[in-house]
This record gives structure tokens, sequence and C-alpha cells, in this order.
């Protein structure tokens, strides 16, 4: 049996770190620069928001590409960047360089500079991790903790400790779906994998993290009654209502 999941959370410090860009050459080479935290900070801190802003916008670099720049051509690549499709941080940056790579070809448009206070400032993100308080032994402690903690944990243990502490081959996509399979539930693991926690808001992934473990709960509390029942059926009625729900589910 694994221990009790202890749900933790995350309070971000964001750093400049003193690269700057104002040119889609100085960009690349600043993106050569940086370190990982800078690159999930300009991506993922639009989902960790709870953003309802559209798709194209939800990244720092299409932005300043966009608005200051005025490269339209290229910020619609960069923003068309799925998240989900780069399990790391690393395969994510080399995304944006193959984005930004055929430009060199055109001098005019990869040293064109924007002007001065216009400039991309590579900030990083500095994650504190702390606990919520909140821990869970059993799939009833699960669901209750994941009611009540805040949304930057949903956003922890399904985004950030993936990225930032696991990497992509730990089997499971995140914390939830790991501490399922140990605790011996594979299939609400499988369920809670194949969540898409970049569709919606965090609290509307946090409902559907509920429904998920809350359905399958109140399922498997029916199938081991039905067990006990069918050694011992209380009289020809119970054990004619038994069949007949076997049956039906």
């Amino acid at each position: 049996m694994p221990g009790p999941f202890q749900f933790m959370t995350s309070v971000e410090a964001v750093q400049l770190t003193g690269i700057k860009a104002a040119s889609l050459q100085e960009l690349y080479e600043g993106l050569q620069k940086v370190d990982d935290a800078s690159i999930y900070h300009h991506t993922h801190r639009f989902y960790r928001a709870h953003s309802f802003l559209g798709h194209s916008d939800r990244s720092d670099f299409a932005l300043w590409v966009a608005q200051n720049l005025r490269e339209e051509a290229v910020a619609e690549r960069l923003g068309a960047l799925d998240l989900r499709d780069y399990p790391t941080l690393s395969s994510l940056r080399e995304a944006v360089f193959a984005i930004l790579e055929p430009f060199r070809e055109e001098p005019d448009r990869w040293a064109r500079r924007v002007p001065p206070g216009l400039e991309f400032h590579f900030c990083r993100a500095v994650s504190l991790v702390l606990s919520t308080g909140h821990r869970a032994s059993n799939l009833e402690e699960f669901v209750h903790g994941l009611e009540r903690v805040d949304a930057s944990c949903i956003h922890y243990h399904l985004i950030e400790a993936q990225l930032h502490y696991h990497g992509p081959d730990d089997g499971f996509h995140n914390d939830f779906s790991q501490w399922l399979l140990d605790l011996g539930f594979p299939e609400q693991a499988e369920a809670v994998a194949a969540l898409d926690p970049y569709q919606g808001d965090l609290e509307n992934v946090r409902k559907r993290l509920v429904g998920i473990v809350r359905g399958n709960r109140l399922r498997d509390t029916f199938h081991r009654i039905a067990d006990r029942l069918s050694h011992d059926p209380a009289g020809e009625a119970a054990s004619h209502w038994l069949k007949r729900w076997r049956k039906e589910s």
C-alpha cells in the first residue's frame, strides 16, 4: 500500500533574468541562454492564472512578436503550439527554435528591431512548494482533499510537478494517477491520466477530477456489496434483485 497522498501547492516568484530581445535574432539567442524555468513562465503561466484568453494568446513569445515586433505570421505559428504535445520543457524550447530558424534566411526580418522600451524581457518562475495540510489514505479522503485544496494545488500535481520534477517516463502523466494506481485503482488512474488539464480553467478540471474519482468509487462500493450478498443473500427477493442488478449493470 502506498503512503497517504500529500496535497502540495506552489507559490511562484517571478525573477528578471537580465536577458532581453529587440529582434527575432535576439529572441532566438535569448532562448538559447535562459533555463527551463524561463520557458515554463512564458508559456504555462496563462494556465496557472485560470486564463480564459484565446489559445493564440497563451504564450508571451507570441504576444510580443505580434504586438511589438508586428510579425503576425511568426506570432501565429508560436501561438499555435499546443503545450499538450510537449512532455518536457526542452522539447517545447526546441519547437520554438524550429519556428524561428527559417526566418534566419530573411536578414531584414531577422535583425529588424523594435523601438527602445518595447524589448522582450526574459523572466523565470521560481516555485516554493508547500503542503496544503490535506492528505488522503483512501478514495473518500482523496475526494475530500480535491474539493478543498486551492486551484494552484491542482495545477501543481497535474502539470508543474511532472514538468519540473518527474520527467516524461514515470508511467503515468501526473501525481494523482500514479497514487491511484499504487492504491489499486487502475481504472481511475487511467481516467485521470487521460484527463486534459489544459481544457478549460482549473476549477473545471477540479470538477472533472472529482467526477472521475467519485463515480468510480460509488461503482466499486456497489460491486463490493453485491459480492457480499452473493455469498449470503437475504432471502429469495434479495437474490432475485441481485441477479437482475448484475445483469443490467
